[in-house]
């Protein structure tokens, strides 16, 4: 029996028609148009993985909007006031993907496509830095931190909200008849009257109840997955790989976690590569640690979450660290000789 021929595709076809599809869904469109670029995402794994490559871009390029990235150090170093000391605590682009990694690829954006088909979704963002508080149609509201995404969907049934990327603070308000659901990543909170903060880290997804109870699923969209753990105000849980972990939070861990809705960054004990980390959430080009060695130093101090240059100061003033400034507007952390 003969092999089947070979079939070839237009990639560049493929990508061009992805990129003008979020490109459109961006600067808004109807309910029709909406079915109509998602029948086209749903109608092949490839179009699928080419959608979600795009908007990935999509969201990341206003990081890149301030200037182009460039490997040239200036000269001066950072921070010249001398402010009090920090205290220690101690591949082608272009190569063919196997069709099983299509597949798998777009099993995960076909979740995402059939929450958008529920029915008209409100989109609301917040950019490198920007913190936005939005009032929703129940009297609920939501706090965006520094580069979050949600979308929303409000039936007579529930209302119904996905976390795409960021942290947000969610106010509820009280509706019996209509439950509150968050879908984060493949971990769904649902609350009648309470207010919770869920932030989307690279491999968990983080909880912190400041109000009333929360209940967790593991699996976001898999019908009716019975709760996993229900969170009281004063905790937390981490979700992960399909395993809920309630956390105990003290008043110090609770106050950490949400002091971001002041504008504030508190740090006790947290490593250098921690901080640093924190800093670059807010800021258009990166603090980049260039040394390993300096990335297990334990930093405690509270600042402003747009004082990254006092911030750097105090470093280099309590340590023997040198803050270099590079062309594009980072900064580059390094040993002091």
């Amino acid at each position: 029996m003969g092999e089947p021929p070979h079939r070839t595709y237009d990639w560049q076809a493929i990508d061009d028609q992805a990129a003008a599809y979020v490109a459109r869904l961006a600067c808004g469109v109807s309910p029709a148009e909406r079915r109509e670029i998602y029948a086209w995402v749903g109608g092949d794994p490839r179009h699928a993985v080419a959608f979600a490559r795009m908007e990935a871009a999509w969201e990341s390029a206003e990081r890149l909007r301030a200037s182009p990235p460039s490997l040239d150090l200036a000269v001066e170093a950072v921070g010249h006031d001398r402010p009090a000391p920090i205290r220690s605590t101690e591949g082608s682009s272009r190569r063919r993907l196997m069709f099983g990694s299509l597949a798998a690829a777009s099993a995960a954006v076909a979740a995402t496509v059939g929450w958008r088909l529920v029915s008209n979704v409100e989109l609301h963002r917040t950019g490198v830095g920007e913190r936005r508080q939005v009032v929703l149609a129940d009297g609920s509201r939501v706090t965006l931190n520094t580069a979050s995404t949600i979308e929303l969907a409000f039936t007579d049934k529930q209302r119904r909200i996905r976390l795409v990327r960021g942290e947000a603070l969610f106010e509820v308000a009280h509706d019996a008849a209509r439950p509150f659901l968050v879908d984060a990543g493949a971990a769904r909170f649902r609350a009648l009257g309470t207010a919770f903060n869920v932030r989307m880290r690279p491999d968990v997804v983080e909880l912190t109840v400041t109000q009333g109870v929360v209940g967790v699923v593991a699996e976001a969209g898999r019908g009716e997955t019975p709760v996993a753990a229900k969170v009281r105000a004063g905790g937390g849980a981490v979700v992960r790989s399909g395993a809920v972990a309630p956390t105990a939070l003290d008043d110090q861990h609770l106050r950490q976690r949400t002091a971001w809705q002041e504008g504030v960054l508190e740090f006790d004990g947290e490593s250098l590569a921690q901080v640093v980390g924190e800093f670059n959430r807010y800021r258009q080009q990166p603090i980049v640690i260039g040394d390993a060695r300096l990335e297990a130093l334990r930093i405690g101090g509270r600042f402003e979450v747009d004082e990254a240059d006092k911030f750097l100061a105090a470093l280099t003033t309590s340590f023997p660290i040198e803050a270099i400034a590079t062309a594009d507007g980072g900064v580059l952390l390094v040993e002091r000789q």
